[in-house]
């Protein structure tokens, strides 16, 4: 029966239902992490499963054809284009309409530089520089999930030809060999959380190949390491088990290990388990509707998130659950028909291969065309309410230091602001702190520039850059380390501190983990005060660039649809100054009185005596809930320059 439905791969390897069903498992998280992530916490660790049941898939594929003398790259990669385009292609093209349809004009060009990431299996890369997944500015791309489908793509560039030659040549060392470098992506992994590097990590193919990895080696595993049958039902268990809980609670139990480790070694067992056939959780997921879900899951993953984000775009809220109902059915439906009548006649041998590519080809090319019209026609703003793109224009558009200028900085990273030699060892100030210390970078750079002052950026990776309390006991280790940097640069004389302001009476904590008491911001006065301690005894001037007031919530997105659409303006564009003052006044009287640093006041650019606008001259002042647009910069400038001189004239 199964065959005759036609599973993924029944055409070259022994169906196996319960693949099916864990494919069933992965889709089915996605999409309910994606609807309501109370739900499911960990949901989006489908994706993991996919990827450890890719390369299982694969790499059996490819092993018992290299090993036969029958791998073809042409015959592969004409599988690939089968598997992946057809379906993927329609998606685009009904993707496209409606985003020429509902999206702004920051939005849609946003929208055709991850299109054409997407033709190009880049959509990994694409989306790292651009956005973080977990962010709610994310959740306005309606392309953010085909970032997998470049982590695959960019695998199986090279791992073919690789699996040939250890075939070919060496075939007693594929595994060992395969497996030193699933451990050496691993660590990669290990290392770039260890160096705030959480975004690449996600994203990056050299940080999650080892996912593809472990699949491969369950495929490639010699008869002396297979699990006999006696063991397979408990093991079985035991995956499952870890892929639940890594589901469930993916980020609370498992601290500074790569999150989805759970998951992977979960899953690997389970498909382990399921080769012997004794696997009570295997032929659980061959029962009932899961295999079904399975073979329509690739259209379903495909389908699912522009579903969810182009209905939220359109309503300007989340979806109620009689929306998601809706939601859920219409998705299904579109997958549904997608296998059918895409995905399966496309896969068959009924199609010739001539006719995939050249529709593929034919597909690709005039997606591309479409793509790069609404770039270059800045996103078809004649479509659009003249004030809603106004506001629009302000999307996403905060400070975010380029690949290209980041160094090395010891055991941690910086990011070049005005320093021609690249060398941080030539730096003659720093500007430390998280993204709201990050997001004033260019004005610095021009401030710098100026001045002749080659500098440095040391970002604290969403920490706070104070050392004695924090947001959490790891983000006191990242401080501390890149206060031992910067102490050790001799040439740094000055070191301007930024940092997010608000935070609640029990969200710090101490170097043993205690929450502190920051009623009234007390312990992060004390922070502060320590910090610049540190600084002085080193012999560095501090300036310190004081609060602003922000919407804290994603104004230039939800304000311009709001104009767009007609509908009513339901949240503040300002907050009453005698608010502001209410809340931070004391902050800023204890650091003004503070003779021995630079105190920079970017709110009085914001705020007048009775308020503090967040919208000024029809432009939104902030790229998204709490940082500001890089258009809006200059307004800072005098204000960040006079803080600057006084530290440049003392001693």
């Amino acid at each position: 029966m199964h065959n005759r439905i036609g599973s993924a791969d029944a055409h070259l390897i022994s169906y196996r239902a319960d693949i099916d069903g864990l494919r069933a498992v992965a889709v089915t998280s996605v999409v309910a992490f994606h609807l309501s992530r109370s739900w499911l916490p960990g949901g989006y660790l489908g994706v993991d499963i996919f990827f450890v049941l890719s390369g299982y898939l694969i790499t059996l594929i490819l092993w018992r054809e290299a090993i036969k003398g029958q791998f073809s790259i042409v015959r592969f990669y004409e599988r690939r284009v089968r598997r992946i385009m057809p379906a993927l292609l329609l998606l685009l093209f009904v993707a496209t309409a409606a985003a020429i349809v509902l999206l702004l004009p920051a939005d849609l060009i946003g929208y055709g530089k991850s299109a054409l990431a997407t033709l190009t299996f880049v959509a990994n890369i694409y989306f790292w520089r651009d956005t973080n997944y977990f962010s709610r500015a994310a959740e306005a791309k309606p392309l953010l999930h085909v970032w997998s489908l470049g982590v695959e793509e960019q695998f199986y560039i090279i791992f073919p030809l690789l699996i040939w030659v250890f075939a070919r040549f060496w075939p007693r060392l594929t595994f060992p060999a395969i497996a030193s470098l699933t451990f050496v992506s691993l660590a990669s992994n290990f290392l770039a959380l260890q160096v705030g590097g959480a975004s690449p990590a996600f994203f990056l193919l050299p940080t999650r190949a080892w996912e593809l990895g472990v699949g491969a080696l369950i495929a490639l595993m010699p008869p002396g390491l297979a699990l006999r049958a006696a063991s397979a039902g408990s093991l079985g268990l035991i995956g499952a088990i870890a892929v639940a809980m890594g589901v469930l609670s993916p980020l609370e139990m498992y601290g500074a290990v790569p999150v989805a480790l759970p998951v992977v070694i979960g899953t690997a067992l389970v498909i382990a388990a399921g080769q012997s056939g004794q696997s009570a959780v295997s032929r659980l997921l061959a029962a009932g509707p899961l295999p079904f879900i399975g073979l329509i899951s690739y259209s379903l993953y495909l389908w699912h998130w522009p579903f969810i984000v182009f209905s939220q775009y359109y309503l300007v809220r989340d979806l109620n659950l009689k929306e998601m109902a809706v939601a859920v059915a219409g998705m299904t439906i579109c997958s549904i028909l997608s296998w059918r009548y895409v995905e399966r006649p496309f896969r068959s041998r009924t199609v010739a291969a001539r006719t995939v590519f050249l529709s593929a080809a034919a597909g690709t090319a005039a997606l591309a065309i479409v793509a790069s019209v609404l770039i270059w026609s800045d996103g078809l703003p004649s479509r659009m309410n003249g004030e809603a793109a106004a506001i629009n224009a302000a999307v996403g558009t905060n400070y975010r230091c380029p690949v290209q200028n980041y160094l090395r900085l010891g055991q941690s990273r910086a990011c070049e602001l005005n320093l021609p030699s690249r060398k941080p060892a030539d730096a003659k100030i720093a500007l430390l702190g998280n993204s709201h210390a990050q997001m004033y970078a260019p004005v610095w750079e021009s401030i710098f520039a100026e001045a002749g002052l080659p500098g440095l950026l040391v970002p604290a990776n969403g920490c706070l850059p104070t050392v004695s309390v924090n947001i959490s006991r790891e983000c006191i280790h990242v401080a501390a380390r890149n206060l031992a940097e910067l102490v050790r640069l001799q040439s740094v004389k000055t070191v301007i501190l930024g940092l997010t302001w608000e935070h609640a009476e029990n969200a710090l904590v101490n170097a043993d983990g205690e929450i502190v008491d920051n009623g009234n911001d007390r312990a992060l006065v004390a922070g502060l005060d320590d910090l610049i301690g540190r600084l002085r005894r080193f012999g560095k001037k501090v300036v310190l660039i004081g609060p602003i007031a922000y919407p804290g919530w994603d104004l230039p997105s939800e304000m311009s649809r709001d104009l767009a659409f007609g509908r009513p303006l339901d949240k503040p564009i300002y907050l009453p100054a005698g608010e502001f003052q209410q809340q931070f006044g004391p902050i800023i009287q204890h650091f003004e009185g503070r003779h021995d640093i630079g105190f920079a006041r970017p709110d009085t650019a914001l705020c007048d005596v009775s308020r503090c606008y967040y919208v000024l001259d029809g432009r939104s002042m902030f790229a998204d809930a709490s940082h500001i647009a890089q258009a809006e910069l200059s307004r800072f400038r005098s204000i960040f320059s006079e803080a600057l001189a006084t530290q440049r004239g003392t001693k």
